[in-house]
C-alpha cells in the first residue's frame, strides 16, 4: 500500500511539466491526451508508490491542480 494518494484535476490541468520536473522520485509525467476534437497536455500519475510527501508539486503547480494525501492506513482484524 502507499503512504499517499496523489491526483491531478485534469480539467484545469495545463500540462506545464512542473511537478514532472520538480518530483524527486518520478511520480508524474506529461501526456498527450484526447480533449473533445483537440489533443492537450496534461500531467499523469504513474508512480504513485514512489510518492514520499514533500509536497513539492503542490507548492509549485501554477493552478492549483495537484493534490497529494495521506493515504488511509488499512485497519488489521
Amino acid at each position: 500500500m502507499t503512504a499517499f494518494k496523489v491526483s491531478v484535476k485534469k480539467e484545469t490541468c495545463i500540462g506545464c511539466s512542473v511537478c514532472a520536473q520538480i518530483c524527486p522520485t518520478d511520480v508524474f509525467e506529461i501526456k498527450m491526451v484526447k480533449d473533445g476534437e483537440y489533443f492537450r497536455l496534461v500531467s499523469e500519475v504513474v508512480r504513485e508508490e514512489a510518492c514520499i510527501g514533500c509536497m513539492a508539486c503542490v507548492e509549485n503547480c501554477p493552478t492549483d491542480s495537484i493534490r497529494v494525501e495521506k493515504a488511509e492506513a488499512e485497519v488489521k482484524a
